[in-house]
């Protein structure tokens, strides 16, 4: 059927063996499934696809998301999320060339946040030594939590913390601030509309999350959407996320995925966070297609 090759400790494996340009069958598409959600975040290379085909592979794990930001979908594919470098004839990125700079899953501040995202790559950063740049690093969500003493697991558990587009948008524009100070490049953001922010209100959603098919818990907050802690001080939230951030990303929950073109590489967003590398800028360009499945509500 594929062969399943395990890449890191916690999470990360390698599918060989299946095509997703050709018909999947029902038995295979569960083997697959179960693979997946055992492994966390799977890469499947040297795929051919077409948009429709990715989406048509993805919607089969549960409905596709369309992303707020609308000039960063695909044309003719809303549930396809652009992510590049490369600029258009007006001169501005054809895609979202800002996005995943802080450690986050995707989604997490909407009612349903994502189940499961996949990146398929399309062009990659090369340099002229054959150095591959634009790294993407994930951490194990339910190993993190795993590991946590029992005195934090209590203080954790009936905690709910509040996840914020709108608190995001304004981290991601004060580091470009920043960045364009130290002598970045300045990225103009298009803001949102009214209308836009509305689709996109503050949840609340518990710390310690069970996931919807494995039952495992993991933790469910992130340096990128969550704002604060519902119920505690400003001080004792600040220490308690804080020291979650700092205890997900530790290097023994972490795997690293190095690009190739054809790559198409899930992520269960209910078990693992991940962080881009933003280590190359053009002429070397980066396009990239996501698609995101819908979630349930985290309990």
């Amino acid at each position: 059927m594929f062969e399943v090759k395990k890449l890191g400790r916690h999470l990360g494996a390698e599918i060989i063996g299946l095509d997703l340009s050709k018909p999947i069958d029902e038995e295979t598409f569960q083997a697959f499934s179960k693979a997946f959600f055992e492994n966390e975040v799977v890469v499947l290379k040297n795929q051919n696809i077409t948009p429709q085909q990715h989406i048509d592979f993805t919607k089969r794990f549960g409905i596709l998301e369309a992303h707020v930001r609308k000039e960063s979908r695909h044309g003719g594919f809303d549930e396809i999320f652009v992510l590049s470098n490369i600029e258009g004839a007006d001169g501005k990125p054809i895609g979202a060339i800002d996005a995943g700079r802080f450690w986050h899953s995707d989604l997490s501040y909407k009612e349903h946040p994502s189940m499961l995202s996949a990146l398929y790559s399309v062009e990659i950063p090369v340099r002229e030594d054959g150095v591959v740049l634009g790294d993407t690093q994930y951490a194990s969500t339910t190993a993190a939590y795993d590991a946590l003493s029992e005195t934090m697991k209590k203080r954790l558990e009936n905690l709910q913390s509040v996840h914020s587009y709108a608190f995001y948008r304004n981290k991601n524009r004060q580091a470009q601030k920043e960045e364009a100070l130290a002598g970045g490049r300045v990225i103009e953001e298009k803001e949102l509309s009214e209308e836009q922010l509305k689709t996109v209100p503050d949840v609340a959603s518990p710390i310690v999350r069970t996931h919807p098919v494995t039952g495992r818990k993991g933790l469910f907050v992130n340096e990128a959407h969550t704002s604060h802690i519902v119920g505690v001080s400003a001080a004792e939230s600040k220490e308690i996320l804080e020291e979650l951030y700092q205890h997900i990303v530790q290097e023994e929950f972490r795997f690293k995925h190095s690009w190739g073109v054809g790559d198409l590489l899930m992520w269960d967003n209910c078990a693992a966070q991940h962080k881009a590398t933003f280590d190359y800028r053009l002429p070397l360009r980066r396009l990239m297609y996501r698609t995101t499945v819908r979630g349930t509500v985290p309990f």
